[in-house]
């Protein structure tokens, strides 16, 4: 790289830099939930892999292709954490059902495909992380299916990427909702995020995990993208049971990412650690090939989850356990 591209990286680096230090301060506050000894490291994006252009997708070949994205998702990040001084003082605490109702269609409206509601276990918050309310409404928003066929390609890259950025702007949308509506309200941005969104949707009863460790829903098997929005709502609708729980039994017969992997990065047992959590994936094996291919994707492209219906895979599953 010449001075020119080093500049410009180190300008992208200390932008993220600037939005983690913005979030690491709301540990600072107080009556605020944080993370515990077994909550997991915010591994990815390390912004001082930055400069060197090997961090996924901030690279001088990518950032042509998803730099407006990026860009955008960035700010939209840092709004999320600013945004908190926007709340009410004295905000209500229990919402009414025609108010839900109207918030829920307004998020399908700007593109949601489905919602849950759950409490936060501590675990999930990133160290030196926090959020100012434990009840999670969880937003999942689709990737599209026709790029993710195509992946890897450029426009599966830049699809992903630009999901990342809608869903991010959405969630400060609807966060803005519910304040204007009078209650307390935190976004949490898709893109790295405040805390561990896969598990948080599981809890929330939306889906399950795949053996590549993404979420899995009926919806869209594993083409979605997550984010959530922290409020101080006592009333909502919580999930209390997740339906399933047989996709985990499905994936352990199928292992198919496991065998289209292209880097390996897949690991045939997962990790499990203390508070329960598992870790699906080599990082050191993916990102690489990630930035290497301006997007991977394969293990979403190849999962049989993306091929067949959840009710056709549900089937034949009910069928091989009878």
């Amino acid at each position: 790289m010449n001075i020119i591209e080093k500049a410009f990286l180190k300008v992208i680096r200390n932008k993220v830099a600037k939005w983690f230090n913005l979030e690491r301060s709301l540990t600072s506050l107080e009556n605020v939930y944080t993370s515990t000894e077994n909550s997991p490291e915010r591994s990815w994006p390390n912004p001082d892999r930055i400069p060197s252009g090997e961090e996924v997708p901030f690279s001088l070949k990518n950032i042509p292709i998803v730099g407006n994205s990026l860009r955008s998702a960035i700010d939209d990040g840092v709004k999320a954490i600013k945004s908190i001084q926007e709340n009410p003082k004295l905000g209500r605490l229990s919402i009414a059902d025609h108010e839900l109702k109207e918030f829920e269609a307004l998020a399908r409206l700007k593109g949601i495909g489905a919602i849950g509601y759950t409490k936060l276990p501590a675990h999930l918050i990133f160290k030196d992380r926090a959020v100012l309310y434990n009840t999670a409404i969880v937003l999942i928003m689709e990737m599209d299916s026709i790029a993710i066929k195509n992946a890897p390609s450029v426009d599966t890259f830049r699809m992903v990427m630009s999901t990342y950025d809608k869903l991010g702007k959405v969630t400060n949308l609807l966060t803005e909702k519910l304040r204007k509506m009078g209650y307390q309200a935190q976004a949490g941005h898709p893109l790295g995020g405040l805390v561990l969104y896969p598990p948080l949707a599981v809890k929330a009863g939306m889906g399950w995990f795949g053996r590549h460790g993404l979420l899995i829903t009926p919806h869209f098997g594993p083409r979605q993208r997550i984010a959530a929005i922290f409020a101080n709502i006592d009333n909502l609708p919580l999930s209390e049971a997740n339906e399933h729980s047989w996709i985990g039994k499905f994936c352990d017969r199928c292992g198919k990412c496991i065998r289209e992997c292209p880097s390996n990065a897949i690991l045939e047992l997962p990790i499990e650690h203390k508070s329960g959590r598992k870790t699906h994936i080599i990082r050191e094996n993916c990102l690489p090939l990630f930035v290497k291919q301006q997007g991977c994707t394969i293990c979403v492209k190849e999962c049989s989850f993306t091929n067949n219906s959840y009710k056709d895979l549900y089937e034949r599953f009910k069928a091989q356990n009878k």
